[in-house]
């Protein structure tokens, strides 16, 4: 699924009809938005999907450079039970709605899914926009200034990749991660009331933004997120966790780890008050809404 520049033909959205200069293609399919993307979705369901979004990623692999790990990625979600499933897709929208405001504030370019993550920790009315802010900025620091990754980055390769010559491309969901490790100052989960808006709207489609991506901003999220792997995170957390998690969270969780300065303590308080924070809420398992709450939470305002 990649959004397509056609300014010389313009093209028909399959669902609508409607005439767009940049459909989303989907397989065999052109859509003019999310909504009518969504809307093929819900006619086939999440497995013809998750096939379809595989056959593009197949089609673009002839063309030019792809985003592999985001294959990895829709794989998890194929493994995924269906009650996280339905979880997951019944936040989408509330945990999007803010990247526009978000937005606003953002001083260098951003990783689709970065945004988004950092939007839901804005999603249930519990954490200030000014906490979220705050880990918007320390993220975009790092981006701008090599001495500041030197501060809070903990493997010595990952220090390397992030201080090559000509600087970062801009904030990746590893670089986000780090720097909301590093915010998260007061991790003590302390039971809140929840505040989440009853309201629904067009969601952003993930598989898209990373065939979307700028290659080189790709390539540059994909050499730092593989540091995860390299480091071992994955099997550290995976012994911190009691609830069901999502895989995609678990990976982020891991991240955390990347920062220097984070210690296991904090780590286990931060997986515990994402634990407790589905409970507030009464979903199956934990995924990024609820990691990003718990870090938006623990930042000091």
């Amino acid at each position: 699924m990649t959004g397509l520049e056609t300014s010389s033909q313009q093209q028909k959205c399959t669902i609508c009809g409607k005439t767009t200069n940049y459909p989303i293609e989907l397989n065999e399919g052109l859509y003019c938005s999310s909504t009518c993307l969504s809307k093929y979705r819900e006619e086939v369901g999440e497995r013809q999907f998750e096939k379809d979004s595989i056959a593009t990623f197949d089609k673009k692999r002839d063309t030019g450079w792809i985003p592999e790990r985001a294959l990895m990625y829709i794989g998890m979600c194929q493994r995924c039970s269906k009650t996280m499933k339905e979880m997951c897709k019944a936040n989408q929208y509330i945990s999007g709605m803010n990247r526009e405001k978000l937005r606003e504030t953002e001083t260098v370019p951003w990783c689709c899914h970065a945004r988004f993550n950092l939007s839901s920790s804005l999603s249930d009315g519990t954490v200030s926009l000014e906490a979220a802010r705050k880990i918007q900025a320390l993220a975009e620091e790092m981006v701008k200034n090599p001495k500041k990754c030197e501060e809070v980055v903990g493997p010595e390769t990952l220090r390397e990749k992030m201080a090559k010559p000509g600087g970062l491309k801009g904030v990746t969901t590893t670089i986000l991660d780090i720097a909301a490790a590093e915010m998260a100052k007061s991790p003590d989960y302390k039971p809140t009331v929840d505040k989440t808006p009853k309201v629904d709207g067009e969601i952003m489609i993930h598989y898209a933004a990373c065939l979307e991506c700028d290659p080189v901003f790709g390539a540059e999220c994909e050499e730092q997120a593989v540091e995860k792997e390299l480091n071992k995170c994955l099997d550290e957390v995976s012994k911190m966790t009691s609830a069901r998690w999502c895989e995609h969270t678990m990976h982020a969780l891991s991240a955390l780890l990347l920062n220097k300065n984070i210690t296991r303590e904090k780590l286990q308080k931060i997986v515990n008050s994402a634990e407790q924070i589905i409970k507030e809420k009464n979903d199956h398992g934990v995924n990024t809404r609820h990691l990003f709450i718990a870090l938006g939470r623990a930042v000091e305002c």
